[in-house]
């Protein structure tokens, strides 16, 4: 007698009603777009991108397989991602993840120190002129407490570079006097990038969880339509205002429970809270294809 036939594994209906892959490449269209145009921006077409997506699409696959109870095999991996099983293999045996390791980059730290650290902030919580040498706080400590590998000489020279600080004279004392925005860093420098990617990954992630029916997260904007370039650019005035004093309220609690947090076996999360805003022309639509009144405005999830 043969062998018996495997048991197959119970089906479990999705928690929540999953959205159709249409819609789901429609919504995508339109998010992609702007990375397409950053893509050709930086010289990369098609074909390559096409070959990074692999192993994004493996390791992703991978997790879904494993997050459901089911085996990691390459054939399972291979038709759940529409990755070839020698593409799978080839990426099992160069190891597991495909991932670029995120690292920031040493002026992201310092600034990130900066904004954290009570030693380095005024009455007003914000990132305080330092003396360029000396004992803390002093712009010297501060480059120091975040690496030894690298002179505070060498970090200053890549802030300035950068546009995050200037160098002011008071009473013959050399102060570093930090950008009154913050960590804003120039277009087309890597810090800029770390940025884009850190915020979009995270703001995607939120959105995907929700779609997908996890713990709702705050993923949320407002929306006008039929306004004038003044006006948009008076909300857009008003979006930096209401940020400023968000993000000051923000990393006044966050740099509370991360010193109470200290030493805590827990102390594993990571959070991220961001805003965005964008303004730009519409075309304009016929009165037959558009059934909404002009001038509205609502509150979009």
């Amino acid at each position: 007698m043969g062998r018996p036939p495997r048991l197959l594994p119970a089906a479990k209906p999705p928690a929540h009603p999953l959205p159709p892959a249409d819609d789901v490449l429609r919504a995508l269209g339109r998010i992609l777009g702007p990375l397409a145009r950053l893509l050709l921006a930086g010289g990369m077409d098609y074909t390559r991108l096409a070959a990074e997506l692999k192993p994004l699409f493996i390791e992703q696959a991978r997790q879904e397989l494993l997050r459901t109870g089911q085996k990691d095999t390459d054939s399972a991996i291979s038709l759940l991602s529409g990755v070839h099983r020698k593409d799978v293999r080839e990426w099992r045996q160069n190891g597991l993840s495909g991932r670029i390791a995120q690292e920031l980059s040493i002026s992201s730290q310092v600034f990130a120190r900066w904004v954290q650290d009570p030693l380095y902030r005024d009455r007003r919580k914000r990132p305080k002129p330092l003396p360029r040498l000396g004992a803390a706080p002093s712009f010297e400590s501060l480059a120091r407490s975040v690496t030894q590998d690298v002179h505070p000489y060498t970090v200053l020279t890549e802030l300035l570079r950068l546009g995050l600080v200037q160098v002011r004279t008071l009473k013959g004392v050399e102060m570093i006097v930090p950008h009154r925005d913050g960590f804003v860093p120039p277009p087309g420098s890597r810090e800029l990038l770390d940025l884009f990617g850190a915020n979009l990954a995270d703001h995607a992630a939120a959105a995907v969880g929700n779609l997908l029916g996890q713990p709702p997260r705050l993923e949320q904007s407002v929306f006008a339509d039929g306004i004038s370039a003044e006006s948009a650019a008076a909300l857009g005035e008003l979006a930096r205002k209401l940020w400023a004093q968000a993000r000051s309220e923000m990393i006044a609690e966050a740099t509370r429970r991360f010193e109470a947090d200290q030493g805590r076996d827990d102390a594993t999360r990571r959070v991220r809270f961001g805003s965005y805003f964008w303004a730009e022309d519409v075309l304009p639509v016929s009165p037959a294809s558009d059934d909404m009144a002009q001038g509205e405005h609502r509150d979009e999830t």
